[in-house]
């Protein structure tokens, strides 16, 4: 069986177990992230230290808490459905922490304005809120054409249906994404849509299904552009008022549980954190930690793989301001 191997920087639960490791071997704990995995391969820069049985005891709780702390991020969340009398607890799944808030809405047909930044995981709640409710899940993303939702009378004569027209007839939960990108024609004709039990279509007036219900996912509030997402529209009182908000960020608990190398996604998470409290104009979604697992896995260097996903963008003083305003061993 082969050793197992560290890479720098190290996750909480790795650094933990390095210093478990340091103290059987009488090596100090307390050494920089190098140091201790120098020592686990074999190479030992820095003097033997002498620890009372109290520090060996701190230190082996600290590796139980870490250990601990490692399973629970990975732990998926239990969720249970109430419809009816009947109580149905939905499959263990990594879900985002605002889904209870959605699917509660959604239950209950109200429809639901989720905003979060881009890659935040709107489009995943939506999917997982419609399978959790036994419905079928349509979508559309941004529209410039009132057609696009309505749909339209082609040369032969015949309807071409929309999933729109297919959610409003038949049920289902019906997710607008990119819905603050949308023209102002396009709102217009959803407004009426979604505001009556009865919508004109091309194919004549249609009665709204008791189990459609929309999710509207956006990047803003829908107040129009903003420094961060310069291409999007502002919505009218009419149309937020068909709403509820459900406001959601990046998870990086369930971040951690679906990308495939912990230590590139604690730097990525450590990046993002950065470029936020500098106000940079620069988005960092898990898509970068999902992303960046698998180059690495494919065999391409950390600089260059941060390059690819996290840089790419920034200018050079920007990145390094970055860089400086990140914890030493998440920037190592």
């Amino acid at each position: 069986m082969s050793k197992r191997t560290f890479s720098l920087p190290l996750s909480d639960s790795d650094r933990a177990y390095l210093k478990m490791h340091a103290v059987r071997q009488g090596k100090s704990p307390n050494s920089a992230d190098d140091v201790l995995v120098a020592i686990w391969n074999g190479v030992d820069p820095a003097p033997a230290a002498s620890l009372d049985a109290a520090t060996i005891e701190g230190i082996r709780r600290d590796a139980v808490a870490a250990a601990v702390a490692a399973i629970e991020q990975h732990r998926p969340v239990r969720i249970e459905i109430k419809q009816g009398a009947v109580i149905r607890a939905l499959p263990d799944a990594h879900r985002h922490p605002v889904f209870p808030d959605v699917l509660a809405a959604l239950s209950k047909r109200v429809n639901v304005y989720l905003v979060g930044p881009a890659g935040s995981g709107k489009t995943t709640i939506a999917a997982q809120a419609a399978e959790a409710l036994e419905l079928p899940f349509y979508s559309t993303g941004a529209v410039g054409m009132a057609y696009q939702l309505q749909g339209f009378i082609n040369a032969e004569g015949k309807y071409m249906e929309t999933d729109l027209y297919r959610a409003y007839t038949g049920g289902g939960v019906f997710l607008f994404d990119e819905i603050d990108a949308s023209s102002a024609q396009a709102l217009l004709a959803f407004n009426a849509i979604a505001a009556n039990d009865l919508a004109a279509f091309p194919c004549g007036t249609v009665k709204r299904h008791p189990d459609f219900v929309i999710i509207a996912a956006a990047n803003t509030f829908g107040a129009g552009a903003d420094a961060q997402y310069i291409g999007r529209n502002p919505l009218d009182a009419a149309t937020r008022d068909r709403f509820v908000d459900v406001v959601m960020d990046y998870d990086e608990r369930l971040e951690l549980a679906i990308s495939p190398n912990d230590a590139w996604t604690h730097h990525v998470q450590a990046f993002r954190r950065a470029v936020r409290e500098l106000k940079l104009r620069h988005v960092i979604s898990p898509r970068a930690s999902i992303h960046g697992g698998k180059l690495l896995s494919a065999g391409l260097s950390w600089d260059r793989v941060e390059q690819m996903v996290l840089i790419r963008g920034l200018s050079a003083l920007d990145a390094e301001k970055v860089r400086a305003n990140m914890p030493r061993r998440a920037a190592a």
